[in-house]
């Protein structure tokens, strides 16, 4: 009895691990259920808040950066139409200026014979020297000096004749500085060149420079017209000259955009371009991205934090109330299942509260199991030894009939066996007219085999035939020993063709084998003889035809296949 319960326990234990699987316990499936859904749901939330965060700072930047350039290029808008209405004016026809261009390029038309390019860089460029300003004297003091006027609005002033090769602009210029640009006319209002301008640097700087406050962490940067910063105000200004700024042209629908790109260290930075009027030149608001989302990267991690401590806190709370819950149930569901099992010694365990329908069912099915325990035993005794007297007397049946229908030494079927499955064969070929052939083989020279290596030996041989048969034929053909070193196969719903191929597939596996016999281990090469008959409704000619097959086969050679009634 005690080694039956022990068996039981064996069983029930796979049972019991497949029922603690993930998905198998109920109180995990509410686990999960709740873990997930608040997963979902607050990635879902933070997702929304986090993207409506992030859209949040990027208007807000956007905003920001326009209320910096917004005044910024007015002014220099301004101004440079300012300074252009000046140098226009000062360049005008009847003006003393005028007069005094047109002079110097007819005094270097005679005395060069071309009108060349007057680069102006004398008494109009001013230059720094410790807290003061002064004029520098003229490299040619020939050319006319410009108006004070103009000498305070610009740095350098270039003419390029209209008759002459004047050089590209930005060779002369080298497109470094912001500049106003006029055409010069002669008497007869003929164009005589073109004038070009540098605004003065220091005042370009100063409208750029503002409240360091103002800034908080952004820069402006002057863009000429090929995207190279020319001048810089603001937090790491300086880095940025002379860098170059793919510009987000802005959209006339849209309006200015806050573009996204890198500087030279790979850093991402974000960027909102204004143009200055027509000059081709714009004003770009420029911070660190990194610097503008800080803000909100660290409520996006207070949000993550506070997002793993609920579905922490809620995961806890659900395995708190699942486990209150599936106790009880968990261990009736633990104690039927032992009982199902045939441990009926089992006493499924009272819940704490014993007066809900738990613990009532609980207390019932104990009582239950208490009342059929004492019959229970009893026929479990009887039953068991019952059971070993039937499971004894059937492994005799079966030892008894094996042995009658067995070949002692190759266990193969024996004769009494084959003629009973002959008959049963050919009664139902008889009904369903389908083919039956029969194959029958011998041994080549088992006689001198016997003499040579000894009985024993020739057992060995035996043996081996039978599993190289065993191997090579299929499950529905029968393999029986029909006397000494002779062996039949009978194959049902087999034509001649499939019986010659199985039995040309034996011959060579036996001729393929080199048998190791004897109790010297000597190697030999052990060949067969095989006559193939087809059954043609006559039990006793099925034998004489293979017989005959046979016969031909030894007196052919041995070691081949022949066929009933060929040549």
């Amino acid at each position: 009895m005690v080694s039956r319960n022990a068996k039981n326990e064996a069983d029930l234990a796979p049972r019991n691990r497949a029922s603690g699987t993930l998905f198998n316990s109920v109180s995990n499936r509410i686990i999960l259920c709740v873990f997930f859904s608040t997963l979902l749901t607050a990635l879902i939330v933070s997702w929304l808040s986090i993207r409506a965060i992030h859209a949040d700072v990027h208007k807000r930047t956007k905003q920001r950066a326009a209320t910096l350039l917004e005044p910024r290029v007015a002014e220099l808008a301004s101004w440079r139409t300012s300074a252009t209405s000046e140098l226009a004016g000062a360049t005008s026809i009847g003006s003393p200026w005028h007069a005094a261009l047109l002079a110097a390029l007819e005094n270097q038309r005679s005395t060069t014979g071309q009108s060349g390019t007057l680069p102006w860089k004398s008494e109009s460029a001013h230059r720094r020297d410790g807290s003061s300003w002064t004029v520098a004297t003229s490299e040619m003091g020939k050319l006319p000096v410009p108006p004070p006027e103009l000498r305070q609005q610009f740095d350098r002033i270039d003419l390029y004749p209209a008759d002459g090769d004047a050089p590209n602009r930005n060779l002369v210029t080298g497109g470094d500085c912001f500049a106003a640009q006029i055409e010069f006319f002669e008497q007869s209002a003929r164009v005589a060149g073109r004038i070009e301008a540098c605004l003065e640097r220091d005042l370009v700087v100063t409208m750029l420079h503002s409240d360091p406050r103002e800034l908080r962490g952004m820069r402006v940067l002057l863009v000429d017209e090929h995207g190279v910063v020319r001048e810089s105000a603001g937090v790491r200004g300086a880095r940025r000259l002379g860098a170059t700024i793919a510009l987000i042209r802005s959209s006339p629908s849209r309006g200015p955009t806050l573009g996204t790109y890198e500087d030279e260290r790979a850093n991402e930075l974000l960027g909102l371009p204004q143009s200055i009027d027509s000059s081709g030149w714009s004003l770009v608001a420029e911070s660190d991205r990194a610097t503008a989302f800080a803000p909100a990267i660290a409520i996006t991690n207070q949000i993550v934090v506070v997002d793993i401590c609920i579905i922490i806190l809620f995961s806890l709370l659900a395995h708190q109330i699942a486990r209150a819950l599936m106790a009880p149930i968990a261990a009736l569901s633990e104690g039927a299942q032992r009982i199902a099992a045939g441990n009926v010694d089992y006493q499924i365990p009272l819940p704490l509260n014993r007066n809900d329908e738990l613990g009532r069912l609980t207390g019932a099915f104990n009582k239950m199991m208490a009342n059929l325990r004492s019959n229970q035993l009893v026929i479990e005794e009887d039953r068991f030894r019952l059971a070993e007297k039937n499971d004894e007397l059937q492994h005799a049946n079966e030892i008894l009939s094996q042995l009658s229908i067995t070949d002692g030494l190759t266990k193969l079927h024996n004769h009494r066996y084959f003629q009973d499955n002959l008959s049963r064969e050919m009664k139902r070929v008889s009904r369903t007219r389908t083919p039956l052939s029969l194959i029958l083989l011998d041994i080549d020279d088992f006689k001198m085999l016997n003499d040579t290596h000894g009985h024993a030996a020739g057992d060995e041989v035996l043996v081996s035939l039978a599993s190289i048969m065993n191997e090579s034929a299929r499950e529905s053909d029968l393999i029986a020993r029909y006397g000494g070193e002779e062996f039949v196969v009978l194959m049902p719903n087999t034509d001649l063709a499939g019986a010659v191929h199985l039995a040309e597939k034996i011959r060579m596996a036996v001729e393929g084998t080199r048998l190791i016999i004897g109790e010297n281990m000597k190697p030999v090469n052990v060949t067969i003889s095989v006559g193939v008959a087809l059954y043609s409704g006559n039990r006793r000619n099925l034998f004489v035809e293979a017989d005959k097959a046979l016969y031909q086969a030894k007196a052919a050679g041995k070691n081949c296949v022949i066929i009933a009634g060929s040549d």
